[in-house]
């Protein structure tokens, strides 16, 4: 495996964490220093709903080591306004706030709701005004097509590999350099060794891959449990 792998969980200031992830009376401000002691990376959704402070940028700053990664969901405003709102500018203000977090910031992950249906030219346009390398998640199966994979590949943008019910997968499709999972089931122990064995030729073809888990009481143990089941595989 030559690429860097980055686990985590969607999230990580949960109060139900406490006595089994965090130590039992950890307060809210500790718990992203006590996380970055374990998991490398964490998918933060507080962006969805509004730009990150740059206060918020520097707590995350100072609560985490060099080789801890931020993927940041990119604010609803790009894909879920109106036609008419500027996306296109929405993502460059966002793309700009991203160079506080440096090394730290991870692919920004942007989602199109199902009512999204393919638009190649809102796509080019988001990527392209975004400038920073992203993630994008389709939850309406129009999109799943090589036109579509061609304008991520422009962009190096990554295509999602979303496994949840409901929603689409995408194929594994190389369309950057670096991958990003999201395993977002009840899974047990040999569901997640399983996944590790599906990631294996991911980290030998890429320079990075991010895999996150829906952020469940028992997310942080499946992420840790990834971690080492990828660890301990041949070669």
């Amino acid at each position: 495996m030559s690429a860097a792998l980055h686990v985590g969980t969607s999230g990580f200031s949960y109060p139900e964490w406490r006595g089994s992830f965090y130590p039992e009376k950890t307060p809210a401000g500790r718990m992203l220093a006590e996380y970055a002691q374990q998991l490398n990376a964490v998918e933060l959704n507080n962006t969805f709903f509004r730009f990150p402070a740059p206060a918020a940028i520097a707590a995350w700053m100072a609560a985490t080591g060099d080789g801890f990664r931020f993927c940041l969901k990119a604010q609803r405003s790009l894909t879920y306004s109106n036609p008419a709102f500027p996306r296109g500018a929405s993502a460059a203000d966002f793309g700009s706030r991203l160079a506080a977090l440096g090394a730290r910031a991870g692919p920004v992950l942007i989602q199109f709701p199902p009512t999204f249906k393919k638009d190649l030219h809102a796509l080019d346009d988001l990527l392209g005004n975004l400038a920073h390398p992203a993630a994008v998640e389709f939850r309406d199966p129009s999109w799943l097509l090589e036109e579509t994979f061609s304008v991520a590949r422009t962009h190096g943008a990554a295509v999602v590999v979303t496994d949840q019910e409901n929603w689409p997968r995408a194929p594994r499709v190389e369309t950057a350099p670096f991958a990003y999972y999201r395993l977002r089931r009840d899974y047990s122990d040999a569901d997640v060794r399983a996944w590790a064995e599906d990631l294996r030729s991911e980290l030998r073809a890429r320079t990075e891959v991010h895999v996150f888990l829906r952020h469940a009481l028992e997310a942080p143990h499946r992420a840790l449990l990834l971690r080492a089941a990828v660890a301990s595989a041949p070669g």
